[in-house]
């Protein structure tokens, strides 16, 4: 029969095999989350080993989850529970007197045996430490069953301590005492460690020359650390392993990689006002013209790799850096050897999808209007007038508008320049789906930007959306109803108005996403709507089926059958709307950017804000204010004005 304490044991065991779980999650916090709620353990007091490592895919295609057994951690019955608690939960006691301690350290004293003899280093005390004893040498030797040690020297040693070895007795041999040592060499045979059993006894402690001799004995040619080994050993502290030797790991060249010569990023405007308040277009340079043989683009090669080396002198190979071809279009060349790319003609440069080209302008010199018709242009369109209502610009390149937009409709694959402004009227629609938009106002109209919408004057009553920022940096500059919508910031010197005007702005969401959202959104519900008609005519008429005996007429029968049908269909469909819905929500929750509104002058009541999925409420007016996500609430702190970035810089260089 077992004694009680074997049973006890079998218990534990048997109780913590019942209670271990696999668990399926996204992450390892996760899993043990989900396990302390099914175990009814602290999370604390759980261990857990990863069966199965997840992956996250790509916006959650391709996503594995994590695979976790989780159990409750494992108590020794020699273990007092009180220890066990004080373990776990106890924090180190801070003594408040820590300068006290500093001066006041104990003297101490370590016995080495090696082939050389035996050693003894003394350690003077510091302060009012206290001094090392002759008692305490003497029960060391005698603990160590040491016969040969030489007292007067170990008693002259205690009275004057040097700090450095000193030599107490001959080494005799005994190997059944000795320390012994084993090699392990990882997987990828870049790193050696070294397990040591500490001598019994009299016996040897283990020295550099046995150190190198095993890991030469276990194939280790390169790498070894001799100083590690040495201080390792002076420590005579075996309780974790020595890391002895590490090869050198491959060095990967650097990627090639384009050094652009003109602005390709338009986001950085900046709009100067005079005295007065108003905004100049004429001398921002915004267009980037070039001229015959301008230098575009250099390529800068890419660097070859250097070689690496294991432990056991095996060469690893290093990747060289990976090449990279100057995409260009019309209206450049590249030369011969494919490393600088040049202007062919004299025109307006144009980055589009990784691709420099070199566009003519096509001039309108007058009004958009019953004189021009409509304009579709493979190229950048300059309007030297206005573009009047219903009429439709669209260019593979930039649109500059030197008048107003009435209620139009603008598309460009680049940037749009407006010097007027937008007097939309409810209809103007005004999308760059490549570049930034830039206004001197907004009025009632639609406007969308892939990259930034920069305004002078202000934005009243509009619908706009700015893939990443919306700017309105002018002394006047306001924000007053419609819905402002951008993935990084809001940046305005008012918002709202003293009137309590309706004005929402959503910022940490692209717009776009946002926008298939949405749409996905409509469609559930749309859905779910015919699903609840078709589900209840499908239940009807089973009822009717079965209350007389399994029967229906033919046209009944023939229409429960498609009902159900298109009841799978749309099932299906609900399916594939819901994953595509969690996987839109999963992209959105992972972007690192939360997004940010700026207010210098005046935020009034009546404006809604919403920072990804948090919405707050202007109820009270604030000035020189940002509002920002911390954790898990939108917060207000000091106002941060909008970095407008390298295009800045070039512009005010190039006016000097």
């Amino acid at each position: 029969m077992k004694n009680l304490k074997e049973l006890l044991k079998t218990l534990k065991d048997e109780d913590i095999a019942e209670n271990e779980v696999e668990v399926y999650a996204d992450s390892v916090k996760q899993a043990l989350e989900l396990a302390s709620r099914d175990l009814g353990v602290d999370i604390s007091e759980l261990d857990y080993q990863i069966l199965e490592k997840g992956t996250s895919g790509l916006l959650g295609i391709g996503r594995q989850p994590y695979k976790v057994l989780v159990r409750p951690i494992k108590v020794e019955e020699e273990e007092d529970l009180t220890a066990i608690e004080q373990k776990l939960h106890a924090v180190p006691e801070v003594d408040l007197k820590v300068q006290d301690v500093a001066r006041n350290v104990d003297g101490s004293a370590k016995i080495r045996i090696t082939k050389t003899g035996i050693w003894l280093t003394v350690t003077p005390p510091k302060g009012g430490g206290r001094r090392v004893d002759l008692s305490d040498v003497s029960n060391r030797i005698y603990s160590l069953r040491i016969q040969n040690a030489d007292m007067a020297k170990i008693e002259k040693e205690i009275k004057h301590p040097s700090g450095r070895p000193v030599k107490i007795g001959e080494w005799i041999p005994n190997p059944e005492y000795d320390g012994s040592m084993t090699v392990e060499i990882t997987d990828d045979e870049m790193k050696a460690y070294v397990h040591f059993v500490p001598p019994r006894f009299c016996g040897r402690h283990m020295d550099v020359d046995d150190v190198i001799e095993a890991l030469k004995r276990s194939g280790v040619v390169t790498g070894i650390k001799e100083q590690r080994i040495a201080e390792y050993l002076d420590r005579m502290d075996y309780s974790q392993p020595l890391l002895a030797a590490e090869g050198t790991p491959p060095r990967h060249g650097k990627d090639a990689y384009i050094d652009y010569k003109v602005r390709i990023d338009k986001s950085g405007i900046q709009l100067e006002e005079d005295e007065k308040g108003r905004v100049d277009f004429k001398d921002l340079d915004l267009l980037e013209n070039v001229v015959v043989g301008q230098v575009l683009a250099v390529k800068v090669p890419a660097e070859e790799g250097v070689p690496g080396r294991t432990i056991t002198n095996r060469i690893m190979p290093a990747r060289s850096g990976k090449d990279i071809q100057i995409k260009y279009g019309k209206g450049t060349i590249l030369s011969q050897d494919g490393t600088e790319l040049t202007a062919e003609i004299n025109g307006q440069v144009v980055y589009q999808n990784g691709k420099l080209s070199v566009e003519p302008v096509y001039v309108v010199k007058g009004d958009v209007s019953t004189e021009t018709g409509n304009i579709v242009f493979l190229g950048s369109v300059i309007v030297s007038g206005s573009v009047q209502d219903n009429f439709v610009v669209k260019a593979a390149g930039n649109i500059e508008v030197k008048g107003t937009v009435q209620k139009a409709n603008l598309e460009a694959e680049g940037d749009i320049i407006i010097r007027q402004g937008i007097m939309g009227r409810e209809g103007a629609k005004i999308e760059s789906t490549g570049g930034s938009i830039i206004a001197k106002f907004i009025q009632t109209a639609n406007v969308l930007a892939e990259k930034d919408v920069i305004v002078a004057e202000g934005i009243v009553h509009s619908n706009v959306d700015a893939g990443n920022r919306i700017i309105c940096n002018g002394r006047r500059a306001r924000i007053v109803g419609g819905l402002i919508r951008a993935g990084e910031e809001v940046n305005s010197k008012y918002i709202g108005s003293d009137s309590f005007t309706k004005t929402i702005v959503r910022v940490g969401m692209n717009p776009k996403v946002l926008q298939q959202l949405n749409e996905l959104e409509e469609s559930k519900r749309s859905i779910n709507e015919e699903f609840d008609r078709v589900r209840k005519d499908v239940t009807t008429l089973t009822v009717q089926k079965n209350n007389s005996g399994g029967h229906l007429p033919k046209d009944r029968e023939e229409l429960l059958g498609k009902l159900v049908a298109q009841k799978q269909k749309m099932e299906q469909r609900l399916n594939e709307i819901n994953l595509s819905l969690e996987e839109l929500k999963a992209y959105l929750a992972m972007l690192e950017q939360k997004g940010k509104v700026c207010v210098e002058k005046s935020i009034f009541p009546g404006v809604e804000i919403y920072i990804k999925d948090k919405r707050f409420n202007v109820k009270d007016p604030y000035s020189y204010v940002k509002f920002s996500l911390e954790g898990t609430d939108i917060r207000l702190s000091e106002y941060e004005p909008p970095d407008l970035g390298e295009a800045q810089k070039l512009i005010a260089r190039r006016r000097r």
